[in-house]
């Protein structure tokens, strides 16, 4: 029974690695020898990258001028970048501006153009050949819909001119006018 327990106490245990022995007879485990480039270097070593470091601390030197030159040319393009593009923002603004103002004006000329106020009153049919089209109507309805009036509104100013309906019979109702609209 002794040896089961003691089987069963090492079982969870990892084996270690042997030890080999070195040159030196020392007893090193594998993996903690160094390898030569993980040595110190020696004297000789030493001055010559003492050497390779005071060049190499030469050729910076030389090179923050160089540095400082470009970094100067990099900032005064930024500068002349910057300022274009604000150029081109100050166009874009002026250009959205005139954009604007020539559709303000040309709603404003269409406006005083013809006004559905200045449609005549009709008295006939189309049946009896008014001098009102269908044409003529729909454009006006349009019209009054871009300045914002209702289905009703426009309904209500038909009937009011005494524009008859496209079958010559009713009258006007905002349902039409939407019918129309579509």
């Amino acid at each position: 029974m002794n040896d089961f327990l003691k089987n069963m106490r090492n079982s969870g245990k990892k084996k270690t690695s042997p030890v080999k022995k070195n040159m030196d007879s020392n007893f090193v485990t594998p993996g903690e020898q160094r390898i030569p480039k993980d040595r110190r270097s020696s004297a000789f070593n030493r001055s010559s990258s003492i050497l390779e470091k005071e060049t190499m601390k030469q050729e910076i030197r030389d090179l923050i001028p160089v540095i400082a030159e470009n970094t100067t040319k990099l900032v005064k393009e930024m500068d002349r970048i910057a300022a274009v593009n604000e150029m081109i923002m100050e166009s874009q603004i002026r250009h959205q501006n005139a954009m604007a103002d020539f559709f303000e004006s040309l709603k404003s000329i269409m406006a005083q153009k013809q006004s559905p106020d200045d449609m005549q009153t009709a008295t006939t049919s189309y049946t009896s050949s008014t001098h009102y089209t269908k044409d003529d109507i729909i454009s006006t309805i349009n019209r009054m819909r871009d300045q914002g009036a209702t289905f009703a509104m426009i309904a209500e100013h038909l009937s009011e001119k005494g524009i008859p309906t496209f079958s010559g019979r009713g009258h006007w109702h905002a349902q039409t006018i939407h019918r129309l609209c579509k």
